[in-house]
């Protein structure tokens, strides 16, 4: 799976879930998404509570996550959670500490545990 696939199927799980709709609809960040290996930029948009995702850079990000490719792809995927790399430092997240949780929750309901 590409990471772009795995932002696809993220997306899809976001916008499929009307609870997440909801509780989104007064967030809109744009996030961009950095592999440091690969230096192929991808991003993550939510605008009012619909997510969109693609290849390539964002204007102005609120966001930035940066890891090397396959932890970025398994994160989104669902195969790994965000804690364990982030603990390792190997997933840098900087934005406000408020989008970052949001994030983490979004994660934490389309995958669980």
């Amino acid at each position: 799976m590409t990471l772009l696939e795995a932002l696809e199927k993220f997306v899809s799980e976001c916008n499929q879930n009307q609870r997440l709709r909801e509780m989104n609809r007064d967030w809109t960040r744009r996030i961009q998404l950095e592999p440091e290996d690969t230096g192929d930029l991808h991003y993550l948009v939510s605008d009012a509570g619909l997510v969109s995702a693609g290849r390539g850079p964002v204007e102005n990000p609120d966001m930035l996550i940066q890891a090397k490719e396959a932890i970025l792809t398994a994160v989104f995927s669902g195969q790994m959670t965000p804690t364990e790399p982030y603990n390792a430092g190997e997933l840098l997240v900087k934005g406000h500490q408020d989008d970052i949780m949001r994030l983490d929750i979004l994660s934490l309901l389309i995958w669980g545990e």
